[in-house]
């Protein structure tokens, strides 16, 4: 399963690469990126296992990321920079 979820990804960066190349290719490949990092991005809200418990008491503590939910930070980065390809190879295909 891992195997297919990284290839996946690399066919993914695949078509954002042919981007450079062809706006229709690298606007697939910006929204396969956007819609992965979204899906992704949701994992923070639905796993227990993303948040650590509050630091100070209940009160007035606040949440922390555990490890796997720092891991998943970084796809916000990918969302930003997936939707920024996204607009522009639109606005290519569209001239």
């Amino acid at each position: 399963m891992s195997d297919c979820l990284g290839a996946a990804c690399v066919a993914i960066g695949l078509l954002v690469l042919g981007g450079l190349v062809s706006s229709p290719l690298g606007g697939i490949g910006a929204a396969l990126a956007f819609g992965t990092s979204l899906v992704t991005l949701s994992f923070l809200v639905t796993t227990p296992e993303a948040w650590m418990p509050s630091l100070g008491d209940p009160q007035n503590g606040f949440p922390f990321l555990s490890a796997a939910g720092r891991v998943l930070l970084k796809d916000s980065v990918v969302l930003a920079g997936s939707f920024a390809l996204l607009v522009q190879s639109s606005k290519a295909m569209r001239r």
